[in-house]
């Protein structure tokens, strides 16, 4: 479930990039790795969108976002983070500091060149790279302070286009005091540290608050599976990807026996059940609670409706095996859709899988029926 919670809680809904809350977890991470190799940070900062605002729409503007991140995205082999209205950041890591100035030169080029197609004055984006050995320690608070220096530079700078700067010569004003006024300016420093470090530790806590917000909300507090939101949240991923895969709408056979004797008998039940799903479909499928009754639904990627027929023999197999031994031997019947030959929307799957299902429990319960057959 941590998947969702940071498709949910950590990407930017207008450009498909991560977000600030991404962005600190990432510095974070990075900052704690033991061997930790060099790395840099590439930021962008459109130079023109409150004019763009102001002249062409809020919409245009938003157009226009959209279509950095696209370009961020397809330039840059590595995560991309919208840090603000109109800024973006790009964590480089793996290459050296000739092949990422390389890079923001591409960038650069790309920029200009689609921005003036657009309309969007020259330069589109003012841009800094900003270098990050691995000869000392740092934490985000320090990578975060070099990178606002930078920022203000590219921000202050009149031709507002490429800035490169190694974090080693960056926070200059410190030196460049009068000796009676360094002790001031340490004590202005440190208590600024102090400020950026509380602000970037709060950020990184509400991260984890979120997890387990989003753990309440999207799973099933019974069976510990994915709960029926979750599960439609991952057919529309799969959906977005637009590759082969069948859904498995599954049935308890009267399990309503366990439920006569007490609600905590028809959870234990429903936990029986949902530990056989987990164990017997294949790693990288998806398994949901389905509602709040004895249905489950599975999600089989990659799998065409014969392979899923398979599979749910097996379920079925495994789950009639298993109930020998419980107070009322019982079973589970499935109903099989696939796309996009059952449907190409969440709905029109769960409602072909659902006539499959119908149709098993009228003909006999205990099997696998396909959508069609």
């Amino acid at each position: 479930m941590k998947t969702l919670t940071s498709d949910i809680y950590r990407l930017d809904p207008l450009t498909g990039c991560h977000n600030f809350l991404s962005f600190i977890e990432t510095l974070d991470q990075l900052s704690t790795q033991k061997g930790r190799q060099p790395f840099s940070i590439l930021y962008v900062d459109l130079n023109f969108l409150a004019l763009l605002n102001e002249q062409k729409g809020h919409a245009y503007g938003d157009t226009v976002i959209h279509w950095a991140g696209i370009a961020l995205r397809e330039e840059c082999a590595s995560p991309v983070f919208r840090t603000g209205g109109d800024d973006f950041a790009v964590i480089l890591t793996g290459g050296t500091h000739t092949e990422y100035e390389r890079q923001l030169n591409r960038l650069f080029n790309r920029l200009n060149r689609e921005g003036e197609q657009l309309g969007i004055p020259s330069p589109p984006a003012g841009m800094a790279l900003i270098h990050f050995d691995s000869a000392r320690e740092l934490t985000p608070n320090d990578v975060m302070f070099h990178l606002w220096e930078a920022i203000l530079d590219v921000k202050s700078s009149k031709d507002r286009t490429i800035n490169i700067f190694s974090a080693g010569n960056l926070i200059r004003a410190t030196g460049q005091l009068k000796e009676q006024s360094q002790e001031k300016a340490r004590r202005s420093v440190s208590v600024l540290r102090h400020i950026a470090n509380q602000a970037i530790y709060r950020v990184i806590q509400m991260g984890q608050v979120i997890d387990v917000w989003q753990k309440a909300s999207y799973l099933d507090p019974i069976s510990g599976l994915p709960n029926m939101r979750a599960a439609l949240l991952k057919i529309e991923q799969q959906l977005s990807e637009k590759t082969l895969f069948s859904i498995m709408l599954m049935d308890g056979d009267g399990l309503t026996r366990y439920n006569n004797i007490s609600y905590a008998a028809g959870d234990e039940m429903i936990q029986r059940i949902s530990a056989i799903l987990s164990e017997k479909l294949r790693p990288g499928d998806f398994v949901a609670r389905w509602r709040t009754g004895d249905e489950f639904l599975a999600i089989l990627p990659g799998t065409p409706i014969a392979a899923a027929e398979v599979v749910g023999n097996r379920v079925c197999g495994a789950i009639r095996e298993a109930s020998k031994t419980w107070q009322y031997p019982t079973s589970i019947t499935i109903g099989i859709a696939s796309y996009p030959i059952h449907g190409t929307s969440a709905d029109a799957l769960v409602e072909i899988a659902e006539g499959a299902l119908k149709k098993g429990k009228q003909t006999g319960k205990d099997k696998v029926v396909l959508a069609g057959g």
